[in-house]
């Protein structure tokens, strides 16, 4: 079988679990003999495609002259990210007057503007972003989402769906193998620098508390300002690393004793699981989709209540650490086991 994936023309330059989902899963369905060809926005298909498998709805200018023009079977995995809390924190007199898709709209136009993304298009512009997604998922024959909770949220904000399947994402082999014995300590942060992401909460905290924290990925290019207020709370306690993978994140999840998610929105959180094969204790914002997708490797907590978060996160520093970690549940997430689920979606 001829797969096509296509996903955001900044796949490579902004990487992110995107990245990782699309590059993982293409390596493993090549595993079970299939071909696979990556296709960033704005870049023509391959010939002979028997599947197309667009990544992103919340981005369907990048995906829809894909989807309107391609006549076989087309898959679309959501990975329905939303904005809205660390919009209206951000954005809070535009978040007010033009609601999460405008103001999603907006976004996208400035973007392009800016010259950080390629021109969406005149329909995209004119159509607007909740319309947009719309017309994406009536040209969708099949919605992958990462959570029961996702799909729930995709049915709220656009009607009625396609038919949808539920696949978590899954582990790199590389994670899977027994956790090594040795010291752990400090707190770990992964993940691209930006508000949503919600990290200058937790430096501050370190800071304040003198936890040694280490905050491992690269600034978003649209935002910033927001890695500049996170250098600037930040103590000397805090170390600062650029976007990491392969034995560099290894050694760090390794070395550290636990990993910290206070994201204020994750529709789901690889690096989660990734620390949790490492033996690391796994603390993360208890907000959709994350209640669901890290209930079965972390912790959840309310991070709007400092005072109750800055004391469990000291309390899991001086505790022992304990690295068993239920393997069989962990394996279950290997890549290789989860593309058997994305299949079912081709045929």
């Amino acid at each position: 079988m001829h797969i096509a994936f296509v996903a955001r023309k900044t796949l490579y330059s902004q990487p992110g679990g995107d990245t990782v989902q699309v590059e993982q899963s293409a390596a493993a369905l090549r595993r079970q003999g299939h071909n696979v060809s990556i296709t960033t926005s704005g870049t023509p298909l391959p010939d002979n495609i028997d599947v197309l498998h667009g990544f992103n709805l919340g981005r369907p200018a990048d995906l829809l002259p894909y989807f309107t023009s391609f006549p076989g079977k087309k898959v679309l995995s959501s990975i329905y990210v939303d904005y809205a809390l660390a919009d209206s924190i951000r954005f809070p007199f535009l978040y007010k007057v033009l609601g999460k898709h405008g103001l999603e709209h907006m976004k996208t136009l400035a973007r392009a503007v800016n010259g950080s993304d390629r021109w969406p298009g005149l329909a995209y512009a004119l159509r607007g972003q909740h319309r947009s997604v719309q017309a994406l998922l009536k040209h969708t024959r099949t919605v992958l989402t990462s959570s029961d909770s996702e799909a729930r949220r995709l049915e709220q904000d656009f009607g009625a769906l396609p038919k949808t399947i539920t696949v978590p994402l899954g582990v790199a082999e590389e994670f899977l193998s027994p956790p090594k014995e040795g010291p752990k300590e400090g707190v770990l942060m992964l993940g691209r620098l930006e508000w949503l992401k919600n990290q200058k909460t937790v430096i501050q905290w370190a800071t304040k508390h003198q936890w040694p924290l280490t905050v491992v990925g690269d600034p978003n290019k649209n935002q910033p300002g927001y890695y500049r207020e996170c250098k600037a709370a930040a103590g000397q306690n805090i170390t600062f690393l650029p976007h990491t993978g392969g034995e560099e994140l290894l050694a760090l999840l390794n070395s550290h004793k636990l990993l910290v998610v206070p994201s204020h929105f994750e529709s789901f959180s690889l690096v989660g699981w990734e620390a949790a094969a490492r033996g690391m204790k796994v603390l993360f914002n208890n907000v959709a989709d994350m209640k669901e997708t890290l209930a079965p490797i972390g912790e959840g907590m309310d991070f709007s209540d400092e005072a109750a978060c800055t004391l469990r996160i000291q309390q899991e520093l001086s505790e022992p650490v304990d690295i068993k970690k239920s393997q069989a549940l962990l394996e279950s997430r290997s890549w290789d086991q989860i593309v058997m689920q994305m299949l079912v979606a081709y045929v």
